[in-house]
């Protein structure tokens, strides 16, 4: 039977079948492979996507988390609002209510500023160690001050506390709000003298979007959640219900990375972000049906046009079935041609037709995939630079040089010029790291900063140090990274001289080395073993408070200059220790 059919059916009948029996099968496990394929890209892809917003969003957030701080250290370690609050709550003391009264507008003078640089703080309050309130100040009218209660909430939360900034979100009432209440975030601290004695509490009352703004779109969409975790576990902060933050997201506190949880008849992908400078965790969850939602009109839409691809190929086949052979072969060979990975195949268009329109397709595909492989590779280039474009970013506050420069010449005006010759060091140091990344800086104005550095240094050490600078004029003009000599520096008093009072010598030279240029920090202080300068040069100690100066020189020589450039450093304990710099000769003395 089978073969009787066979010879009465004609030939093009038969490869009308038989083409669109192998094109139905093969559209179909081509499109079922794509899918799936594509299924898993898109999902790398996204879920990629979902903890780069994380790490982000937790870097903007331990940015105005770290400003908090900044206003609060003003504060708490302002000397002129400790010596007022220290006599006004002195129970052996009478103070007049003029005098009372003077004070007050004293500590409103010091935090004046406070009120410009902090947009996001709502109000302001400053109570003794009995909880009487020296100074209050509503920043804005968008709520109403803080009531007992809420105030024996925050001196509770302070009891187990040293002096860090203590968070907790409260629901205040407010005239403005529709429903009489605003949610704001309120951050308190224990107010401590510079010998550690504890003389007053400070509390700040912050606008919630100030913090959450940053985070707040990552768990939108479907039923998304994001739930944020201060440094005592707590949750601070979250769209959902409090209930909820107890299941697998409190499991994720103080880790970073992704992970898939089922939830009934729900998997959910989480995200979680943790600050090590902050201590404060962000978890996301999102729903893997949301995710994929537009992946599943991709298929449908891929098989409906599967469907009609096969019906009009049908059709070409019956009409030009000899004259379409050749093209579809030469579009298979230049499809596995480029299966194979060369993306520069391209197909000769013969005619206008369909085939013609596959043929352009098929050129402007891989065109489109060069494309973005190249993009691709231009992406992780920026990367680097934004990178290293972080690294020099930490001294920015463009706000503080200027007050620093008023501070210079009222200082100036008023004959103080030990004082002032300091603030001007220590302006010109901050102006000095403001300069745009790159622009060019030579080793004479790195040495001339490191100058001012040690003019600051010198005007707080009580016994002095010998400072020598020394570098061949041959090197001066050569280029180098800014601030890259200033952090090493630093650390000669911070670790080296930390216990010597006496014969304190700090020597910087710079010459020429073969086609290198070398740079060397020598200091007669304590020295290190051998252990400590390998554990110092690790890679993984990047993230410890000790070894993070050079750490941080050590990445940008790596991200700038790469092999052979390096740091070195020899040590002996108890003798010194000497830091070596090999950068290369750049510059119109250093070619």
């Amino acid at each position: 039977m089978w073969t009787g059919w066979r010879k009465k059916v004609s030939f093009k009948s038969k490869l009308l079948i038989g083409i669109s029996s192998i094109i139905f099968f093969t559209v179909n496990l081509s499109g079922l492979i794509s899918y799936l394929t594509h299924l898993r890209l898109f999902e790398e892809e996204v879920t990629e996507q979902y903890v780069k917003a994380s790490e982000q969003a937790m870097m903007q957030l331990e940015l105005r988390i770290m400003e908090m701080y900044r206003i609060s250290n003003y504060i708490a370690f302002n000397p002129t609002i400790e010596k007022i609050m220290t006599r006004l709550s002195s129970p052996g003391e009478e103070v007049s209510l003029a005098d009372r009264h003077f004070d007050q507008e004293r500590i409103a003078e010091q935090l004046r500023q406070v009120k410009f640089d902090a947009p996001q703080l709502l109000s302001l309050y400053l109570y003794d160690l009995t909880g009487t309130n020296y100074y209050y100040s509503l920043m804005k009218e968008a709520v109403e001050p803080l009531g007992e209660a809420a105030f024996c909430d925050v001196y509770g939360a302070l009891a187990s506390s040293n002096g860090e900034l203590v968070w907790m979100r409260r629901a205040i009432p407010s005239q403005i709000e529709k429903s009489g209440y605003r949610d704001v975030i309120i951050a308190s601290r224990w107010m401590k003298a510079g010998h550690g004695k504890t003389y007053g509490l400070l509390v700040m009352v912050i606008d919630e979007p100030f913090l959450t703004r940053s985070f707040r779109e990552i768990g939108s969409g479907g039923d998304g959640r994001v739930y944020l975790f201060d440094q005592r576990a707590a949750l601070l902060y979250t769209d959902g219900s409090a209930e909820e933050a107890e299941g697998p997201e409190r499991l994720l506190i103080g880790t970073t990375g992704s992970k898939m949880k089922d939830q009934g008849d729900t998997t959910y992908f989480y995200t979680s972000a943790y600050s090590k400078e902050i201590l404060f965790t962000l978890v996301s969850r999102v729903s893997l049906s949301y995710i994929f939602q537009d992946s599943r009109l991709i298929l449908n839409i891929s098989l409906w046009l599967g469907l009609l691809s096969i019906c009009l190929s049908s059709l070409l086949i019956v009409l030009l079935s000899g004259r379409l052979l050749s093209p579809l072969k030469e579009l298979v060979r230049a499809m596995r041609t480029m299966r194979e990975g060369d993306f520069e195949i391209r197909i000769r268009s013969r005619s206008n037709d369909e085939l013609g329109y596959l043929g352009e397709s098929f050129n402007a595909m891989a065109a489109s995939v060069q494309d973005m492989i190249q993009k691709v590779y231009v992406s992780q280039i920026s990367e680097r630079e934004a990178e290293l474009k972080a690294l020099q970013a930490q001294l920015n506050p463009h706000f503080l040089y200027n007050t620093l420069n008023g501070l210079y010449w009222k200082l100036y005006l008023q004959n103080d010029m030990d004082t002032a010759n300091l603030v001007f060091s220590l302006s010109r140091l901050l102006k000095y790291s403001l300069e745009r990344i790159h622009h060019r800086t030579t080793l004479r104005e790195e040495l001339e900063q490191v100058e001012n550095y040690l003019r600051i240094q010198e005007a707080f050490l009580e016994n002095g140090f010998d400072a020598r600078i020394r570098a061949d004029e041959d090197v001066c003009d050569c280029e180098i990274q800014r601030l890259l000599l200033q952090p090493l520096v630093e650390n000669a008093f911070v670790h080296a001289f930390k216990d010597r009072t006496s014969s304190k010598v700090l020597e910087i030279r710079a010459c020429r080395i073969d086609d290198f240029l070398k740079i060397e920090i020598e200091d007669n202080g304590c020295g290190m073993s051998k252990e400590q300068v390998d554990a110092i040069l690790a890679p993984g100690m990047a993230g410890e408070r000790d070894s993070l100066g050079v750490q941080s020189v050590l990445r940008r020589i790596n991200l700038v200059y790469g092999q052979p450039y390096r740091l070195e450093i020899a040590s002996v304990a108890d003798q010194g220790t000497t830091v070596h710099l090999y950068l290369p000769l750049r510059g119109e003395e250093g070619r």
